[in-house]
C-alpha cells in the first residue's frame, strides 16, 4: 500500500501542538506540590487535595470533551476548532495559579482562601487544557494511516514534548538564580514566560495544518502572509533582546521566544498542502467518521472497552506515568531535603533525566522500526526499573551517582513518551476492522482519563502520607525547614519503590500487548480491501 508520507513542515506544525502542554504539564508536575507547600506555605495534605481534585475534574472533562469533539460539525473539522478556542483561556488560567493573593491577615483563615483560590483556578485551567490537549491527541491518525510513519510522528511530537519541557526548567534555573530571594516573584515570573511560550506553541500547530478532509483554518496564501507578520514580529523582539545583554534575564526570555516565533513564521511560509488529507477519498473518510459519531455514548463506551489491546494500553499508559509523574512531584523534595541540595540546583536534576529522554526518543524509535514497540518497551523499562530502585539506594553526597540514575532514567522516560501513545492508532484501527467505524475522540479520552484518576489518588495519597509523616511547610518567605526522619522516609519511599511497583507492572502487561507490526499490517490490508469493496459497490450503483 502507498504510504501516507507528511511534508516536514507538517510534522513540525504538529509537534509543536504538545509543546505548549508540554511546557505547562512540565513546570506543574515539578513545582505546583512544592511551590504550594514551600512558597504559598499550604500544608502538604492541602496542597495534595488540590491536585488531586483538579486531576479528578480534568478526568470527567476528558470523555465529555471527547464525545462532543467526535460530534463536531465544522468545514475546518473536529478537532482544531477546540484547539483554536482554548488557547487563550488555557494561557490565562496557567498563568494565575503561579501568584499567591493575600486575602486575610490571619494565616489559617488566608490558607482556606487560598485552598478554595487555587481549586477553582485548576478546575477551570484543567478544562481549558482537556478542550486543547485532548482534540490534538487524536489528531495523529488522521494525519497518516502508515505503521511506521506514524511513530514518525509520535517522534515529532515528542521531541517538542521533551524539548519543551528541557526549556521550561533551564528557564527555571535562569529564574531562580536570577531572583534568589524572592520565591514569590520566581514562579510568577516562571508562569509567565511559559504561558507565551505555550500559547505561542499552540497557534503554530492549530495555523500549520489541517484536518483529514477537511478544509485548513489558513489556506496557502493566508499562511504565507500571517507567516511574514509573524516572522517579522520575531525579528523586533530578537533585536530587542540581543540589545539588553546587560540584563541576562531579559535577554535570555526575549530571545527564545523571538526565535520561537521565527520558526512559527517561517514554518507558515514554507508549509505546503498534504494532498492525501483533502483529496476524495479523504472526503468519504469524513463522511464516514461523521456518520460514525452518531452511535449512542452508552454503546460507544461499551465498544471501547470491549476492545482488549485498548484495555492492555490503558494499563501500560497508567503504570508508565504514574512513574514519571510521581517522580517529578516528589523529586525537588528528594533533591532539596534528602540530598541536601540548593532549589536552583533542582532543575539541572530533571534536565538530565529529561534531556536523555530527548536523545533517546529518536534512538528508540528507529529501534523500534526494526524489533517493534514491545521490544522497545521492555528495554526502556529495564533501564529504568535499575534507575528508580536505585533513588531510593542513594545516600547524601552521592551526587554523581544521583546524576547517573537520573541519566538511566531518562532513557526509559523516552519509552513511557513514545511507546504507548504510538500504539493508540493501532487499536482505533482495530476497532474500525471490526466496527466499521472510527472513534479517535472517545478512545483517546478514556485512556486519558483513567490515567488521570489515578494520578488524582496518587497525589492525593503522595500529599497526605507527607502530612502524617510530619513533612514541615515553609512559611512564606521563610527558610527551608529540616525535614523529620519519617518525612524523609515517605519522600524517598515516593520516589523510589513507589514507581518502581508501577514500571513492573507496566512490562507485564506490555508482554501480554497482542498488535506486533505483523497484526497491524494484516489490519491495515484488510481495511484497505473493505474500503476498495466499498467504493467498488458505490460506483457500481
Amino acid at each position: 500500500m502507498d504510504r501516507e508520507k507528511l511534508n516536514f513542515t507538517t510534522k513540525l506544525a504538529y509537534g509543536a501542538g504538545d509543546m505548549g502542554p508540554a511546557i505547562t504539564a512540565n513546570i506543574l508536575v515539578f513545582f505546583l506540590l512544592y511551590f504550594f507547600t514551600n512558597v504559598a506555605g499550604l500544608p502538604a495534605g492541602m496542597a495534595g487535595s488540590i491536585l488531586a481534585i483538579g486531576k479528578v475534574a480534568d478526568a470527567i472533562n476528558d470523555p465529555i470533551t471527547g464525545i462532543l469533539s467526535d460530534r463536531t460539525r465544522t468545514r475546518w473539522g473536529r478537532r482544531l476548532p477546540w484547539m483554536l478556542l482554548g488557547i487563550i483561556p488555557f494561557g490565562i488560567f496557567f498563568f494565575l495559579q503561579w501568584i499567591v493573593p493575600q486575602f486575610d491577615p490571619n494565616p489559617e483563615i488566608n490558607h482556606r482562601w487560598l485552598y478554595v483560590y487555587y481549586v477553582a483556578i485548576s478546575i477551570v485551567f484543567n478544562l481549558a487544557y482537556t478542550a486543547v490537549n485532548l482534540p490534538y491527541t487524536a489528531l495523529t491518525p488522521e494525519l497518516t494511516q502508515d505503521y511506521n510513519e506514524r511513530t514518525d510522528l509520535s517522534s515529532f511530537r515528542f521531541a517538542f514534548s521533551i524539548g519543551g519541557s528541557i526549556l521550561s526548567l533551564i528557564l527555571a534555573t535562569v529564574i531562580f538564580q536570577a531572583y534568589p530571594d524572592n520565591p514569590v516573584q520566581q514562579y510568577w515570573l516562571l508562569g509567565l514566560v511559559s504561558t507565551a511560550l505555550s500559547v505561542i506553541a499552540l497557534f503554530w500547530c492549530t495555523l500549520g495544518i489541517q484536518e483529514r478532509g477537511a478544509n485548513p483554518i489558513l489556506n496557502q496564501p493566508q499562511k504565507k502572509i500571517v507567516g511574514i507578520i509573524v516572522t517579522v514580529i520575531a525579528g523586533i523582539v530578537i533585536v530587542y533582546g540581543l540589545a539588553n545583554l546587560q540584563s541576562i534575564f531579559d535577554a535570555i526570555v526575549a530571545i527564545i521566544i523571538g526565535l520561537e516565533l521565527a520558526m512559527f513564521g517561517i514554518n507558515l511560509i514554507l508549509s505546503k498542502t498534504e494532498t492525501h488529507l483533502s483529496n476524495s477519498q479523504a472526503v468519504s473518510d469524513r463522511i464516514a467518521e461523521d456518520q460514525s459519531a452518531n452511535l449512542p455514548i452508552l454503546e460507544q463506551l461499551r465498544i471501547a472497552f470491549t476492545n482488549k489491546p485498548f484495555l492492555y494500553i490503558i494499563g501500560i499508559y497508567l503504570c508508565s506515568w504514574l512513574a514519571v509523574q510521581l517522580t517529578a512531584s516528589i523529586l525537588i523534595y528528594f533533591v532539596v531535603s534528602w540530598m541536601g541540595l540548593t532549589e536552583a540546583a533542582f532543575p539541572l536534576v530533571a534536565i538530565a533525566v529529561q534531556g536523555t529522554a530527548l536523545i533517546m526518543l529518536f534512538f528508540w524509535k528507529n529501534v523500534s522500526e526494526k524489533v517493534g514497540k514491545k521490544t522497545v518497551y521492555f528495554l526502556g523499562s529495564g533501564i529504568w526499573i535499575i534507575a528508580q530502585a536505585g533513588l531510593f539506594l542513594i545516600q547524601p553526597g552521592q551526587i554523581g551517582l544521583m546524576y547517573l540514575l537520573a541519566i538511566m532514567a531518562g532513557c526509559g522516560v523516552s519509552v513511557a513518551y513514545l511507546i504507548p501513545w504510538s500504539m493508540i492508532p493501532d487499536v482505533i484501527e482495530l476497532d474500525e476492522l471490526n466496527t466499521g467505524q472510527r472513534r479517535e475522540g472517545i478512545f483517546y479520552s478514556f485512556m486519558v482519563l483513567l490515567q488521570k484518576f489515578g494520578l488524582a489518588l496518587a497525589l492525593l495519597l503522595v500529599g497526605q502520607a507527607l502530612d502524617l509523616a510530619g513533612f514541615i511547610e515553609r512559611p512564606p518567605s521563610g527558610e527551608i525547614p529540616v525535614q523529620p526522619e519519617s518525612a524523609l522516609l515517605a519522600i524517598r519511599i515516593a520516589v523510589g519503590p513507589l514507581p518502581t511497583i508501577a514500571l513492573v507492572l507496566g512490562v507485564i502487561l506490555a508482554y501480554f500487548y497482542p498488535i506486533t507490526k505483523e497484526v497491524h499490517d494484516e489490519i491495515r490490508l484488510n481495511l484497505q480491501a473493505r474500503k476498495q469493496t466499498t467504493e467498488n459497490m458505490r460506483e457500481e450503483t
